[in-house]
């Protein structure tokens, strides 16, 4: 089957095929942001991503983590946390305030640094407000970033309009 240059074709869990229409270039926001310096944050604390690799549209404030929905659609957000041995960090993704997904490293003595990566596929109304923050459970969210550039991230991808 030959498609047109906007839609592209998606191969289903289930095995079938969809066909999908790709929006206007102006309608395709997508973002990569990721922290700078080892930081250690409270409980309920947004993750202020200062490190911004693109930013398609400009929605994505650096200044206060947020990233403002331009358009209505499913989304794929995914974010990856690095922490270091005998520490903690639990983190959520949440759209206007709703969490959408949690992900949590409790890490043992000895562990030496690890990350890891948690994607949510939701649906996010044009003018939602949507960031990473720290849940209520620990007090000391240790964010470790290393000398050799692999640091703790955050990305948002448009998929389609619903």
């Amino acid at each position: 089957m030959t498609l047109a240059n906007d839609k592209i074709r998606l191969l289903l869990a289930n095995g079938t095929a969809d066909v999908i229409e790709v929006p206007d270039e102006k309608k395709r926001p997508l973002f990569h942001v990721e922290l700078n310096v080892t930081t250690t944050l409270n409980t309920n604390s947004i993750v202020k991503f200062d490190t911004q690799f693109i930013d398609e549209g400009n929605n994505f404030n650096t200044g206060d983590g947020i990233f403002v929905a331009p358009v209505s659609g499913v989304y794929l957000f995914s974010w990856n946390v690095q922490t270091y041995s005998s520490k903690n960090v639990e983190t959520e993704l949440r759209v206007d305030n709703i969490v959408k997904g949690k992900q949590l490293m409790a890490l043992g003595s000895g562990a030496g640094r690890l990350g890891t990566t948690r994607n949510v596929l939701c649906t996010v109304n044009k003018g939602d407000h949507v960031w990473i923050q720290t849940t209520a459970v620990y007090s000391d969210n240790y964010f470790y970033q290393t000398n050799n550039g692999v640091r703790s991230s955050f990305i948002g991808l448009f998929i389609q309009e619903i």
